[in-house]
């Protein structure tokens, strides 16, 4: 219990100085922000162009207008990118530095990861306000606070699971020269298998009971769901549930990995 509570002060100063730090490039995040909310753009009018000339969708215009709104917010705030960061620090022994600090190499990358997120917010929230105003007699707004509650708390189990799987993913550089395929791999496939390329409503009739219980599901495209479709509470209950059992059995499972690398690893100063 000390040891967590001593890694959320470390990671509490990390944060700050991270903020500090990354400040400098606030343009830079107007322009990140920028493109991250165009591609679900184009791709909202795209879909509601192909509905407007008589394309058969399993979702109707509010499905699809309020999941691409949504979409660049839920990416950015469940987005993980340190598998390569973390795996070039493995390679080259730069985690040995960090074996005689107060913290684990992980906490700070927990601390640039939250960072960063919390500066792109700022650039974000206004751009999604704006194209929630344009669109907002085609948006399915809940009426209750219950599901945006959730919306949110899946939003962050959906982070917890995508940070894991990069740990996991970086944690091969232990036995592995080059990682940098698997880290590829997992950004292709996961961008399409967490619908961020296509809502997963979309997908063929045959790939369902795959698409409705694969991890990537629960990174993007559920937190959305909750919100845009009409999911009852029982599918609700039974898709959290999910969610909650990726996370553990992904972070049991990366921890074990990377508990192993630890005691194979052999760096200079390790």
């Amino acid at each position: 219990m000390k040891g967590f509570v001593r890694n959320l002060r470390v990671l509490r100063r990390m944060v700050a100085a991270e903020i500090a730090q990354q400040s400098v490039y606030r343009g830079a995040w107007v322009i990140f922000m920028l493109a991250n909310i165009c591609t679900p753009l184009i791709s909202l009018l795209i879909w509601r162009t192909a509905l407007a000339s008589g394309a058969q969708l399993p979702v109707d215009q509010r499905y699809l207008t309020t999941y691409f709104v949504l979409l660049g917010f839920a990416t950015m705030a469940t987005s993980s990118w340190m598998a390569g960061f973390l795996a070039n620090d493995i390679r080259l022994g730069k985690l040995s530095s960090w074996m005689i600090r107060p913290a684990s190499l992980l906490v700070g990358f927990v601390a640039n990861n939250l960072s960063e997120k919390f500066l792109k917010l700022f650039a974000l929230v206004p751009m999604i306000g704006l194209v929630w105003w344009i669109f907002r007699d085609s948006m399915h707004v809940p009426s209750g606070a219950g599901r945006w509650a959730l919306f949110f708390v899946t939003l962050v189990l959906g982070a917890i699971l995508l940070f894991t799987i990069d740990i996991l993913i970086a944690a091969f550089a232990f036995w592995m020269d080059d990682v940098s395929a698997l880290v590829q791999a997992r950004v292709i496939i996961g961008s399409v298998l967490s619908g961020s390329v296509v809502p997963l409503a979309l997908m063929p009739e045959w790939s369902r009971t795959f698409v409705d219980y694969q991890p990537y599901r629960y990174t993007v495209s559920f937190p959305v769901e909750i919100v845009a479709g009409n999911l009852s509470g029982s599918e609700l209950l039974t898709a959290l549930g999910v969610q909650l059992g990726y996370v553990v059995a992904v972070g049991l499972l990366a921890r074990v990995v990377w508990a192993a690398g630890i005691r194979a690893y052999s760096a200079v100063g390790a």
